[in-house]
């Protein structure tokens, strides 16, 4: 696995504990976005910063993209609320909001190729980003 962070050098094959300081640094100045990438290129990847950001993965075969949301818990923002990043603003739906600590929980769940936590939902945005569904 590779882990990438604005600004930072790839570090190949990260131990939870890099994965997880890396993630908790975003917000950090010129870190905004980090990524973890394995073997085969299916990635998870992290925007914004404390305490919320927006995670997506993709899986390339079949070519697929999702985004994290949760069926429950706080709202902070309504429909159409954006994050921010070097990268732009993103648009986000209320329920795809995800707290810092929990993208953590994600990262180190797709490091260890485990599932995922249980508070968890992807939603395909396959159609969004012009890819087959």
């Amino acid at each position: 696995m590779i882990l990438e962070g604005e600004g930072r050098a790839p570090i190949a094959q990260p131990s939870e504990a890099q994965i997880r300081d890396l993630v908790t640094s975003l917000a950090s100045p010129g870190l905004s976005f980090a990524s973890l990438t394995d073997e085969a290129g299916n990635y998870l990847q992290v925007a914004g910063g404390r305490p919320w950001c927006v995670v997506e993965k993709r899986e390339v075969s079949p070519l697929r993209h999702w985004r994290a949301h949760t069926e429950s818990g706080r709202r902070p923002y309504a429909d159409g609320a954006k994050i921010r990043s070097k990268a732009g603003e993103i648009v986000l739906r209320a329920d795809e909001w995800i707290l810092l600590k929990q993208a953590t929980d994600l990262f180190a769940a797709f490091s260890a190729r485990k599932a995922f936590p249980d508070f968890v939902r992807w939603r395909s945005m396959n159609s969004t980003l012009g890819l087959p569904e």
